[in-house]
C-alpha cells in the first residue's frame, strides 16, 4: 500500500468517524466539500505523524522500568 493509498484510506476512517460521532449533522450542517476536505486535511496529519520523528523523553521514574519477555523455544503444545 502506498502513500496516496493509506491517505484515501485515513480519510475514509476520518470520514467514518465524524460520521458516527455526529450522525450526520456533520453533512447537513456544512456540506459534502466542507466535510471532505476536513477530512483530507486529518489523513494528511496522519500521514505526517507516521513520519514523524519520534522525540522521546529520557526514561526516569516507575515509567521506565519495562518487563522483559522470555520466549521459550520448548513449548508443549496445549491439547483443546
Amino acid at each position: 500500500m502506498n502513500d496516496e493509498d493509506l491517505r484515501d484510506l485515513f480519510a475514509g476512517l476520518a470520514l467514518m468517524g465524524l460520521l458516527a460521532d455526529e450522525g450526520g449533522s456533520l453533512l447537513t450542517n456544512n456540506g459534502e466539500k466542507y466535510v471532505a476536505e476536513y477530512c483530507y486535511i486529518l489523513a494528511n496529519a496522519m500521514i505526517e505523524a507516521k513520519y514523524a520523528e519520534s522525540v522521546s523523553e529520557p526514561e526516569e521514574g516507575i515509567t521506565a522500568i519495562k518487563p522483559k519477555r522470555k520466549r521459550s523455544a520448548n513449548v508443549p503444545a496445549t491439547n483443546s
